[in-house]
């Protein structure tokens, strides 16, 4: 059945890939650190005999698992796994505004304003149209001040 308004644009998941990852993922970083097994095991709470064989077999990782991969290397853990859904690693208290550029988002909103306040007046019908793009701007920039006030409030 072909219905994207229903299924979406789903990227194809399989156990197989996720354990290629999962397997990249660990080799990498037992390497980049000059860790070993026991050290890669002491840190997802395992033994260095099952964390080998999560970095180069086809055991997968179960979840408590994951989560204290997650907990020892935040994202450079996380990210290509959580990539596979098109998800993303961000820490407690992050900003994340969206993918989209904020100069995009703001530069897209500028035309429409230029227009409705041509005439010298703002009305309500004429920013009708444009109400979820004011709101991705207000978002926007609403994060940024609470960014610049976290700031203020360290220093």
């Amino acid at each position: 059945m072909n219905a994207p308004y229903i299924h979406g644009r789903r990227r194809t998941l399989t156990a197989s890939g996720a354990i290629d990852a999962q397997n990249k993922i660990l080799t990498a970083i037992k390497e980049e650190d000059g860790a070993t097994w026991i050290d890669i095991g002491r840190a997802l709470g395992k033994s260095d005999d099952r964390a080998a064989a999560y970095g180069n077999t086809a055991s997968a990782i179960d979840l408590p698992t994951f989560l204290a991969g997650c907990h020892e290397w935040g994202a450079r853990f996380a990210d290509p796994l959580l990539a596979l859904v098109g998800g993303k690693w961000a820490d407690v208290g992050a900003y994340c505004t969206s993918d989209e550029k904020a100069a995009l988002t703001l530069a897209s909103l500028l035309p429409a304003i230029i227009e409705v306040e041509a005439d010298g007046r703002t009305e309500p019908r004429e920013l009708l149209p444009h109400e979820a793009l004011i709101r991705r701007v207000h978002a926007l920039t609403s994060a940024w001040l609470e960014m610049i006030a976290a700031e203020r409030g360290r220093g």
